[in-house]
């Protein structure tokens, strides 16, 4: 097992950081995030040069990567903006990753290449009011099958993200019960977002101001049987799958908005002059970006393992979970050291410091709270008791 990247990675990435650096800039990043709008046409043009493909087989129109070829573009994504490589990543994950493994043909053959193409994005709608990451016992969205074999979704969810630049979105909903196997009666619909019923409102935020999570109300939503994604009453098993490349891309954006901060960090470091000399030669200064370069690499590494696993078809629960984990904690105090560097120049909205750290606040505990993913570790990596 190695994580060297081949010469097509290494091409993959070098494409990635000059299109971030010529059609995001910080400084455009910086006006997206003071307008609150996601600019409307940044994903047709990374499907114009295939960044939308990138994990997609040749037969779909994609360039036939995988999910390490999904970390690499997230991560210098996020070097510039956690939120462009959010809205890129629920289309990758939710889309591409769930299609592709669990979708029928006739869905792999109409969804697939236009994802390539950029003309369709998608979202999940998964959590409940309620639940958070309690996704078994809260649910209470469900969906009735009637005589004809059609369903209609009845139920609430929150923290749909990006619904409003996506076309179509992911309804999680019960459609069975088995007191004795909660997992079972979860069944997955992929509907158009603007069906019949179907309504949706913004809701407020710290950071990721410029790409919107929604509270959404489904309302007597009438879809036909060929949306189910994957077996009927089986959801639970196609949802896990997702999760856990949910959990490696977010990991890498972690690792990229870390890095995006140290770079800006040293930076400051650098340019800074006190006492007659740069900030940077203070070895308290310097402990603190050490750190976090320290910390950065492990979580990059533990990231592309989970990844490779993924590629190679291999259980990687725990790896995806430790990855998410560790990679968030890590950009975390990445942020934090950051505006100690750059202290009060940090507080200000001129530097681009304040929102990495207001922007890594929302993947400590999402999509899956740190807290939960130490007890899955615990549970399924350490065999211990389960906790919750």
């Amino acid at each position: 097992m190695h994580f060297e990247m081949t010469e097509d990675q290494r091409a993959l990435r070098d494409l990635v950081r000059r299109f971030v650096e010529r059609e995001m800039p910080k400084s455009a990043v910086a006006a997206w995030d003071e307008e609150g709008e996601f600019p409307a046409d940044l994903l047709a043009h990374m499907a114009e040069i295939g960044l939308m493909g990138v994990s997609l087989p040749t037969a779909y129109g994609g360039t036939g990567g995988g999910v390490m070829e999904e970390v690499i573009v997230l991560e210098e994504i996020s070097r510039h903006s956690s939120s462009v490589a959010m809205a890129y990543g629920m289309t990758i994950c939710f889309g591409a990753v769930t299609i592709e493994r669990f979708g029928s043909e006739a869905q792999k053959d109409y969804f697939l290449p236009r994802l390539a193409a950029g003309e369709t994005h998608f979202a999940l709608s998964m959590t409940e009011p309620d639940g958070g990451t309690d996704i078994l016992g809260a649910m209470k969205t469900v969906a009735r099958e009637q005589d004809d074999g059609s369903y209609v979704i009845n139920g609430a969810k929150v923290y749909t993200t990006g619904i409003n630049i996506a076309s179509h979105v992911f309804i999680v909903a019960r459609t069975a019960k088995d007191e004795h196997k909660p997992s079972f009666g979860l069944t997955v619909f992929l509907v158009p977002k603007d069906l019949p019923g179907i309504s949706f409102n913004k809701i407020q935020k710290v950071g990721s101001r410029f790409l919107h999570s929604y509270e959404v109300v489904y309302e007597d939503v009438r879809v036909p049987a060929d949306s189910v994604v994957g077996a009927p009453n089986r959801g639970w098993h196609t949802i896990l799958d997702t999760l856990n490349n949910e959990r490696i891309f977010i990991a890498a954006v972690c690792n990229g908005l870390g890095r995006g901060a140290l770079e800006d960090a040293i930076q400051y470091a650098k340019d800074r002059r006190a006492f007659g000399r740069s900030i940077g030669a203070f070895q308290a200064v310097q402990h603190q970006l050490a750190d976090t370069l320290v910390e950065l690499d492990l979580a990059q590494l533990g990231t592309y393992k989970a990844a490779w696993m993924q590629d190679q078809g291999l259980d990687c629960s725990v790896q995806a979970a430790s990855a998410k984990y560790f990679a968030s904690e890590a950009a975390f105090r990445a942020t934090d050291r950051g505006m100690r560097v750059l202290a009060g120049a940090g507080f200000t909205m001129e530097y681009h410091m304040q929102r990495y750290y207001r922007d890594i606040r929302q993947l400590i505990f999402a999509p899956v709270t740190n807290e939960m993913s130490k007890n899955f570790i615990a549970q399924v990596g350490c065999g211990l008791p389960r906790s919750y």
